[in-house]
């Protein structure tokens, strides 16, 4: 028995315990579909006509409704250039927008039910990607070397952590914040930030650290000009081992979550690789080759129906959801949105 094998029957069994009380790879308070059928999926977009704005996809009448808050809310619009969108599991859509670099980004709450804002803070640096842990929110401010910790009523419990340079994407798992970074940015390291006391460890890569998912198999991320997926430990939060992905492109992007055994990669903004573990280590597959006019912007799996979401812009100024199966790649249905720059999907079950 080889010590990748060794290690993941250890892992399996400590971690077991610890994610039964989670949902997937989000953290305990976003929902999982509940045993319900999916409603439907909101995809969290920018116009220039309508600035931060959110569309929904209709999962029974196989239907796109465009600028869900601005035509439920006339005259009144979010702020610019969206971040993040979670649909949290006391049923509110949280959402961030980044704002105008120099000024305050915001955060919002909304009803779902009729799309109105029922709170906001205008805050930080440019906040962008967000964890929810029951009545915590950690947000990352990309444009700063912090991230910020809120109570779900928008109550700033710590202003600044220092987590490094350009923090945008937050995980919480293993009783910690994970924090991964902006692609572009020159620090190679994925902080862990302690939900009790905030302290910070970090670890460093080959690769700027971009993307970050967990699952029995231990916690996994992704870097910018490397094709490797690197397996972190959960207590030591210290690299096992990396797993190469044989991509043409040379950076691996977004990680998202399938199954307690399986996960996909997108490499390049073109690809989408499926992940499955065997023996200890992991088998990829590619089942979505690259299409000169296909670029993956979001990217959320379904379990119910076993498909993947996402999103590529188009010119014109709009984008094409598209829905594939989650095992082979083949597209199942493609719907236009009235936005581009697609940063969110998220799906309801109610």
């Amino acid at each position: 028995m080889n010590k990748n094998t060794i290690y993941t029957i250890v892992l399996t069994a400590t971690l077991s315990i610890f994610i039964a009380a989670c949902n997937d790879s989000e953290g305990p308070t976003v929902p999982n579909t509940g045993g319900n059928p999916l409603t439907g999926a909101y995809i969290l977009y920018y116009s220039s006509f309508t600035s931060t704005d959110y569309a929904f996809y209709d999962a029974s009448k196989d239907s796109v409704t465009d600028f869900m808050f601005t035509s439920n809310n006339p005259g009144v619009k979010l702020n610019v250039n969206p971040g993040e969108m979670k649909l949290n599991s006391d049923r509110k859509l949280y959402i961030s927008a980044l704002g105008i670099p120099g000024n305050n980004g915001t955060i919002y709450r909304i009803n779902p039910e009729n799309n109105s804002v029922e709170d906001s803070l205008r805050f930080g640096s440019m906040p962008d990607g967000f964890a929810i842990n029951n009545n915590r929110i950690v947000i990352a401010n990309s444009l700063s070397t912090n991230v910020t910790v809120l109570d779900l009523d928008f109550n700033i419990i710590k202003d600044t952590v220092e987590v490094g340079s350009n923090p945008v994407n937050v995980l919480y798992g293993f009783n910690k914040y994970i924090v991964t970074r902006q692609l572009t940015n020159t620090e190679p390291s994925a902080a862990f930030v302690d939900e009790i006391n905030y302290s910070v460890t970090k670890q460093f890569f080959p690769g700027v650290p971009v993307s970050a998912i967990y699952n029995v198999n231990g916690i996994f991320i992704s870097t910018s000009q490397n094709k490797n997926i690197y397996r972190i430990e959960s207590e030591s939060f210290t690299t096992i081992d990396s797993f190469a992905v044989s991509s043409v492109y040379p950076s691996l992007g977004k990680l998202i979550f399938k199954s307690q055994n399986s996960f996909y990669v997108v490499a390049g903004g073109k690809e989408i690789w499926l992940a499955v573990a065997n023996s200890g280590t992991f088998v990829f597959t590619n089942i979505f080759p690259a299409s000169n006019d296909i670029n993956i912007g979001s990217i959320a799996y379904e379990s119910n129906s076993n498909e993947l979401y996402f999103t590529s812009s188009t010119n014109p100024p709009g984008s094409i959801l598209y829905i594939i199966d989650g095992n082979n790649g083949n597209v199942k249905r493609f719907k236009s949105l009235a936005g581009n720059g697609s940063k969110s999907i998220v799906f309801r079950y109610f």
